[in-house]
């Protein structure tokens, strides 16, 4: 793998997984600046082991383990500020997030599928809405309707993806 494709693969991982590991490390300590500096220092980390990962395992379960040791590390190192949780604690939370993090990345998969079925003006809704951040009222100018009809047609659209995201969870659960 070329060092261009390496780096590619692990930005196009990171990004997608971040905002998890990030939570992880949120739940560890008790503030956001301590969460901020340990996320770099674990991204950092992550960057330079990214060799050991292996590839089609999960990236968000081998990044809240870097995690949990960069915290181990610097709690021994800063072992007179008493900021982070007990080392049970901390084996507890990372123990019992690993289902959780299956389960997420599953739900996260059917989402994506769901999404995928859209009509293609749903899914153009959907896009300027949470992709693009733009207000309802914004759409609703652009799209010539009522704001009150883009919020019942967004709506409708976040009813539908439940259940066809529920039903796809279930298939799979007896699949």
């Amino acid at each position: 793998m070329t060092e261009s494709s390496k780096t590619n693969e692990f930005l196009r991982l990171l990004m997608a997984n971040q905002k998890r590991i990030y939570a992880f490390i949120l739940a560890m300590v008790p503030n956001q600046v301590d969460a901020d500096d340990l996320f770099q220092e674990t991204v950092l980390l992550m960057w330079s082991k990214f060799d050991n990962f292996v590839r089609g395992t999960s990236f968000v379960a081998w990044g809240i383990t870097v995690a949990k040791y960069q915290i181990l590390s610097v709690r021994k190192r800063h072992s007179t500020r008493s900021i982070l949780l007990s080392q049970a604690a901390m084996d507890l939370l990372h123990d019992e997030s690993e289902p959780f993090i299956e389960q997420t990345d599953s739900r996260m998969q059917a989402l994506r599928s769901c999404i995928d079925k859209l009509s293609q003006k749903d899914y153009e809704l959907i896009c300027m809405r949470y992709r693009d951040e733009a207000s309802v009222k914004s759409i609703a100018e652009q799209m010539g309707r009522s704001i009150q009809g883009i919020y019942k047609r967004i709506a409708r659209i976040h009813d539908a993806l439940l259940r066809c995201v529920r039903k796809t969870i279930s298939q799979e659960e007896f699949a």
